[in-house]
């Protein structure tokens, strides 16, 4: 029976008992492109509410609908009308029960089919050809321009090209790919070419659509992509000629040297912005791409507000897909242009409000003695690493943002109850994430500093070669730019090398006062047990988490203890397996927390026989590593002294 029904008294189908709509996932997806379609249908059926066909409905009593199948075509009203709206809705009502309800809905949701793009190209066309132009085709279809000229695009394809596509015997990839070639002559050509260098057993399938597009330009050609960047349009003013890549960033263009030149002062125009922020400096990742290994990261972790955490989530779920491609933690397609519409608009608006969010986590201080490497990432996007420190300027910001976390400290314990709102929750009872990545920064620079002083080195002129490569290859800030090779075999190189240089080299990287600054309380704490004993530990937790750090600097530091993170098979401090702790100590002889926090450890008392002994311990270790480090640097010296004699004769 068909009814008229306002939409105030239509309900969805989920909502109904048990439910009767078998679609969960997906449920919100593309409402808004829907809603502009049935918006844009309304012109020519207004009787219908621009609906094509009626929502299937059953009785839920009380003068209530539910719907068991057009729950999103609902949604889509709603967006147009409001829920409150009495805007008469063609329906068909079913007597039927809930299991039937849930069955239909189902078997509809099964048996939809999406039109292949071949088909949608040919749908397109001949509404193109009745005068229809794409923003037009748009509007009426919920899609943006740009998709219904990939569409459009597809006819650009030789009548063998798509119907190998349409078949299923080459991939959409490979098919768009050769949108890329000038003319149809030169599909069938390529595609004879690439039939016959498959191998014995492969078929079209197996084409990958580099093979393709390696074919149509340069292998190492970047120009698409600044072009991209640049805009196509700005390209074309300058006198540029474009063949677009409407599925990617590999545009034919007519002069690469133009699209880098346009490029680049882009980028110099983005670097004058950042300044004008207040940041110390704003450089390509070009210009440092041979010393960035020397510059410093301020350690920085982007505070979201709870309501911005929930936004970002929402836009993340919008833009990944359930098959979750993972290519730089972006998205679920291959490249940006092939996401949809309302997609891209989710990936934008997130990387808008992410980008806001770790900008406002510099403060001006900060950014006064930091910086900002941009560049260019594959989809055409502008790239930023934020914070980072010019290798003269290390200190000076390691103390700025020292202060600035301090303050920062204060003024988010200060907040609630200026708001009127509870104390915080109590402290974490893990390391931070960021604490834990420096942490792991620190581990890896050490292992990079004790193969580079291995005393083995000055023996085998072959073993520095290796060396010197390995570490070129050891990025401490950046972990997964590693090779996987160097990157997982790092923990098992770590065993064999000298045990005193590595020592030397851990507790030199060592970051006490960030990792006794950032670490909860219970982690200080545990440190002055393990270090000196859990008397003293008792003692310290009485005091405030300031005091706290200054009693483990005076007393805990000296001890050699090193976090679990930073300890390897060489570790021997407190902590370790077999590790003696020295008997609890006269009030009078061990530093209280009040001491310590009002004045430095003693200097002038006299140690103890077990002190005696580590120190003498470490000496012997200092002097092996220095004596170590030199013939390293005197086996360097020598092939440069003999090539400047042979120069010289």
């Amino acid at each position: 029976m068909d009814l008229q029904i306002p939409l105030n008294k239509l309900k969805f189908g989920h909502e109904d008992g048990d439910g009767i709509n078998a679609r969960v996932t997906g449920r919100d997806a593309r409402i808004a492109e829907l809603a502009a379609n049935i918006f844009a249908n309304r012109a020519n059926a207004p009787d219908r509410a621009g609906l094509i066909e009626n929502l299937i409905v059953k009785d839920a009593g009380g003068g209530f609908y539910s719907v068991a199948n057009g729950n999103r075509r609902l949604a889509a009203l709603h967006m147009i009308d409001g829920t409150e709206a009495g805007v008469p809705i063609p329906c068909t009502l079913h007597k039927v029960d809930e299991t039937r309800a849930f069955e239909f809905s189902l078997a509809t949701a099964i048996t939809a089919e999406q039109l292949h793009p071949v088909d949608q190209y040919e749908a397109f066309a001949r509404l193109r050809d009745r005068g229809k132009i794409s923003e037009e085709i748009a509007q009426t279809y919920g899609m943006t321009e740009r998709e219904v000229d990939q569409a459009l695009a597809l006819g650009h394809l030789s009548p063998r090209v798509r119907e190998l596509w349409r078949k299923g015997s080459i991939k959409a990839e490979i098919a768009r790919a050769f949108t890329l070639a000038p003319d149809h002559e030169q599909q069938d050509d390529l595609l004879d070419e690439l039939i016959a260098e498959l191998d014995d057993g492969d078929d079209l399938s197996d084409l990958e659509t580099w093979q393709v597009k390696e074919r149509l330009r340069p292998v190492d050609d970047d120009s698409g992509v600044l072009v991209e960047f640049v805009g196509v349009d700005a390209y074309i003013a300058a006198g540029g000629k474009v063949q677009r890549d409407l599925f990617g960033t590999d545009h034919r263009v007519s002069d690469p040297k133009l699209a880098k030149k346009l490029a680049d002062a882009k980028l110099a125009e983005e670097c004058r912005k950042f300044k004008e922020q207040g940041w110390s400096f704003a450089v390509t990742f070009e210009s440092v791409r041979n010393t960035q290994h020397s510059y410093g990261t301020l350690k920085v972790e982007p505070a979201a507000t709870d309501e911005e955490k929930a936004t970002l989530a929402a836009l993340d779920a919008a833009f990944h897909g359930e098959d979750n491609y993972y290519r730089q933690g972006i998205y679920h397609t291959e490249t940006f242009a092939e996401l949809t519409g309302a997609e891209q608009r989710a990936y934008l608006d997130y990387r808008a409000l992410d980008r806001a969010i770790r900008e406002r986590s510099y403060t001006a201080a900060m950014r006064a003695k930091a910086g900002c490497f941009i560049g260019i990432d594959e989809d055409g996007f502008l790239k930023i690493e934020y914070g980072r420190v010019k290798p003269e300027e290390k200190k000076a910001a390691a103390k700025v943002e020292a202060q600035e976390r301090r303050q920062q400290a204060k003024a988010e314990q200060r907040q609630p109850a200026a708001d009127g709102k509870p104390a915080p929750a109590a402290a974490p009872k893990v390391l931070s994430k960021a604490l834990l990545d420096r942490l792991s920064a620190q581990m890896i620079a050490a292992t990079r500093d004790a193969i580079a002083g291995d005393p083995l080195l000055a023996e085998s002129p072959f073993a520095e070669a290796m060396a010197k490569t390995l570490c070129a290859m050891i990025t401490p800030d950046h972990p997964f730019r590693m090779p996987e090779g160097v990157r997982t075999k790092l923990p098992t190189i770590r065993q064999v090398l000298d045990e005193t240089v590595f020592n030397a080299a851990v507790a030199k990287r060592f970051d006490a006062a960030d990792y006794f600054g950032s670490a909860p309380k219970s982690f200080v704490v545990k440190a002055i047990a393990e270090a000196i004993n859990t008397d003293e530990a008792r003692k310290a937790s009485a005091g405030s988490k300031n005091d706290l750090v200054k009693f483990a600097m005076a007393n805990v530091v000296k001890s050699g203890w090193l976090p679990k993170e930073l300890r390897s098979v060489h570790y021997k401090g407190p902590g370790s397996d077999g590790y003696k702790k020295p008997a609890a100590a006269p009030a009078a002889k061990t530093e209280p927390i009040a001491a310590a926090a009002a004045k430095p450890a003693p200097v002038n008392a006299k140690p103890s026989t077990t002190e005696t002994v580590r120190k003498a311990k470490t000496a012997r270790a200092e002097k092996a590593a220095a004596v170590a480090q030199k013939r390293h640097v005197k086996a360097q010296a020598k092939p440069a002294k003999k090539k400047a004699t042979t120069k010289k004769r």
